[in-house]
């Protein structure tokens, strides 16, 4: 019975390219629609087309040193500007606010797009695969934060989920990708907790060594070759700075517009100072770090006690990006993405967390747009906030029963 069921889930070679070909289309179409009538988020786009200009004058190698308000890593202008060149031999100047420049993130996402294809293939011509790639293509917070916002952060959450799916087969790669995802934007070093118990896990068994360094010359190749990049120039020290810590405290208030736990949902006004002091020693800032630092703690437990395979490191990793979003202070809202599309990817494994990606992306696209719109509201805010608290909670307690459930299968029964 269960076989006939999963037969009649597999769709024909036929039926299944239709229907990969409408979700492209449609990607393609909705992202156009949505980035037409839409200015966005001006500021930032304003600073992207500067940093596109400062590239041209100064040149990579260089920008860093000679620049000004560059506060990104590398990737993102190299990718700007090879837009910009490739743009310019049809005499478009990228604009902010205008298709001129959206141009370069429809581009990206399209392209992160396609590479989900060979990441689900595992799942073949499935209707599981289906809802996983139609969730990437069609979702609302995805397109809203490019098409509309004009930012860029399904680039590195599609690279840390890249990440995790290749490990268990493909460490070189792996490392490859992580190093690609911590040259795209920062916050993919929330992956090191998971990586760092992954190895742990597999030198205690007498098995990782091998994987271990795979994945250390993937990553110190890609790292090494950017280092020697910015070293000839002297810039190194000026991209690291700047990529990596210029933007560090930059707006010391408990939350920048993220509806997480800061936003009134502990008494805390999105403008108090983090640097203001609780129970006579701690600060808020302090107090963020340590919430999340239990919530990385009990997620280290899920992984130890898991099998290490691609499912557990895609929930481990939904999970403390999550907690990075809801619990740390100085927060934006975008950061909510990564573990968006982390969440996405685990409905390939596990059915029981559709709905919550569905309920997620309903919940930062809100966020966004809010915040986008100059719409935030006391009230409407924490509806939000009450949502994201549920979904992290539902994250915890799915992690637990699994950690429950596993230590029953663990248990043999003895024979007399």
């Amino acid at each position: 019975m269960r076989k006939q069921e999963e037969r009649r889930k597999v769709l024909s070679d036929r039926a299944f390219m239709i229907w990969i070909v409408l979700l492209g289309v449609a990607a393609a179409g909705i992202r156009f629609i949505v980035a037409l009538p839409h200015g966005g988020f001006m500021s930032d786009q304003q600073l992207f087309v500067d940093w596109m200009e400062q590239v041209r004058q100064r040149g990579l190698a260089s920008v860093y040193i000679e620049g000004s308000n560059i506060n990104y890593p590398p990737i993102f202008l190299l990718l700007m500007d090879l837009y910009r060149e490739a743009v310019g031999w049809f005499g478009i100047v990228p604009t902010a606010g205008e298709l001129s420049f959206k141009g370069v993130l429809i581009m990206l996402d399209l392209i992160l797009l396609a590479a989900a294809l060979p990441l689900t293939r595992s799942l073949g011509r499935t209707r599981s695969r289906l809802f996983v790639l139609a969730l990437l293509a069609l979702n609302p917070a995805l397109i809203f934060g490019s098409a509309s916002w004009g930012q860029v952060d399904m680039l590195h959450g599609m690279l840390m989920a890249a990440t995790l799916l290749v490990l268990p087969n493909l460490p070189l790669l792996a490392g490859v990708l992580f190093a690609l995802a911590l040259l795209s934007k920062f916050q993919a070093v929330t992956l090191l907790a998971v990586l760092g118990i992954y190895f742990l896990r597999r030198l205690a068994d007498r098995q990782g060594v091998r994987s271990l360094a795979l994945f250390a010359a993937g990553f110190a190749g890609i790292a090494g070759a950017t280092t020697v990049f910015f070293a000839m120039s002297g810039g190194l020290r000026a991209m690291v700075k700047g990529a990596y810590l210029s933007a560090v405290g930059m707006y010391p208030q408990v939350t920048m517009n993220a509806m997480n736990i800061w936003y009134y949902f502990i008494g805390t006004s999105p403008t108090t100072p983090d640097t203001t002091r609780v129970l006579g020693f701690l600060t808020l800032r302090s107090a963020g770090f340590l919430l999340l630092a239990l919530f990385v703690a009990f997620t280290a437990v899920y992984l130890w006690k898991s099998r290490l395979n691609a499912p557990s490191l895609l929930k481990s990793a939904a999970l403390v990006n999550f907690a990075f979003f809801m619990l740390p202070t100085e927060i934006h809202e975008r950061y909510s993405v990564p573990a968006l599309v982390l969440s996405i990817f685990v409905c390939l494994y596990d059915r029981k967390w559709r709905v919550p990606a569905i309920l997620l992306s309903l919940s930062v696209t809100a966020n966004l747009w809010m915040v986008q719109a100059g719409a935030i509201g006391t009230y409407t805010g924490l509806a939000v906030v009450y949502a994201n608290v549920g979904l992290l909670l539902w994250m915890v307690g799915s992690l637990y029963r699994e950690l429950r459930q596993n230590r029953v299968t663990d248990v043999q029964p003895t024979t007399q």
